[in-house]
């Protein structure tokens, strides 16, 4: 009888602990390839991008601020904050994260500018499929939607939040995927 109820408890912790196992791989496999990475997305030549002439890697003094609205507001953890355009720096003054109003500012892609670029289409075209999109944001707002492109020789990633109804697009980030928030 000691042998019976032993061995029905040594496969039910067996068991148990097996599909505690099994649940967090899932977890942790569905968080790291739809969540938390863009591994999954083919890579594209982000070299060719710029937002007002600033790229990745530029030593923030080296920019003319003042052509920029300051705002006291915090946008996305960077520590350079402008209504038109906000800056993440490193200790060196290297900018690794750029997130900017598209109305506000001046996209470039590949010598192309807003002139030619004003929907989220447009972007498609031009840099190409290899991208992934997802809702941006759902817990704060199920409207608008982002489009990841990344270059992983260069180290950089681009995104754009678009509207989900119009693809009208609201905002374009730059950054070091190192450093990306």
């Amino acid at each position: 009888m000691k042998n019976k109820k032993k061995t029905f408890f040594s496969k039910a912790i067996i068991y148990l602990i097996s599909l505690i196992f099994i649940f967090l791989i899932t977890v942790f496999a569905t968080k790291y390839y739809f969540y938390d990475s863009d591994y999954a997305v083919e890579e594209t030549d982000l070299t060719g991008i710029s937002i007002d002439g600033i790229k990745i890697g530029m030593n923030i003094n080296d920019i003319d601020l003042s052509k920029y609205t300051k705002i006291d507001e915090v946008v996305d953890k960077c520590n350079y904050n402008f209504e038109e355009i906000s800056f993440k720096t490193d200790s060196k003054n290297i900018i690794t994260y750029i997130v900017a109003s598209f109305k506000k500012t001046d996209l470039i892609i590949n010598d192309k500018n807003k002139a030619e670029i004003s929907k989220v289409n447009d972007i498609w075209d031009e840099l190409g499929d290899n991208y992934k999109t997802e809702i941006y944001k759902p817990e704060e707002n199920n409207y608008w939607k982002i489009s990841r492109y990344v270059d992983k020789e260069n180290d950089v990633y681009f995104g754009i939040i678009f509207s989900r109804y119009n693809n009208e697009i609201l905002n374009i980030i730059l950054s070091d995927e190192r450093n990306r928030s």
